[in-house]
């Protein structure tokens, strides 16, 4: 897969159907106030656990945010490992939603998820919903490679149970602290 970035150039966002930046002017305490926000699509997630290969199925891609922020221009820097994905806006149940992103990203046909929760992240400025769910995949469940759709380019990265709590702890792979949950979640109903 390429993943050469060149010819970058920073310049103002035009409208987006992803992201709607605002402000939100009020009053507290007989002060005027005002902050700065973003609406933002609500998401979900999966934690998908690999029964013959012992693994948690992540996904490894290119985030151009992640990459702006980094102090080096080095390219691996703007890759993360996360949790399978998408946005809600289809208008389709979120296990619909996931159900699809499973099949777009890694190539398994599941059938059936279990919800884990819904939680919210970036309350400063986005205050976004997701609900992450958890399924079984094995590779009778494999229908094609997988990697996205317009030009996403997601690779597929197994991690082994064993090695998950080490991965979480190694500041040199760019992951989400949901991740980290959803392994203790794992642990505390599955472990052996």
């Amino acid at each position: 897969m390429d993943t050469t970035i060149k010819n970058v150039k920073i310049t103002k966002m035009p409208e987006s159907n992803f992201i709607k930046p605002f402000r939100m002017e009020f009053e507290r305490d007989g002060k005027a106030m005002h902050w700065d926000c973003v609406k933002v699509h609500d998401s979900v997630s999966v934690l998908l656990y690999h029964e013959e290969k012992e693994a948690f199925l992540l996904v490894k891609q290119f985030r151009p945010a992640v990459w702006c922020r980094q102090k080096e221009d080095v390219l691996e820097r703007g890759f993360t490992y996360e949790l399978c994905a998408g946005i809600l806006d289809k208008g389709i149940s979120e296990e619909e939603t996931i159900i699809e992103e499973i099949y777009e990203e890694v190539g398994y046909k599941v059938e059936n998820v279990v919800k884990i929760g819904s939680f919210y992240s970036s309350f400063g400025f986005a205050g976004g919903k997701q609900t992450i769910f958890y399924a079984k995949i094995n590779e009778s469940m494999k229908k094609w490679k997988g990697g996205g759709i317009d030009n996403e380019q997601i690779e597929p990265f197994y991690l082994l149970v064993k090695d998950a709590m080490k991965f979480v702890y190694d500041e040199n792979y760019v992951k989400a602290a949901s991740m980290a949950y959803c392994f203790m979640w794992f642990n505390e109903r599955f472990k052996k």
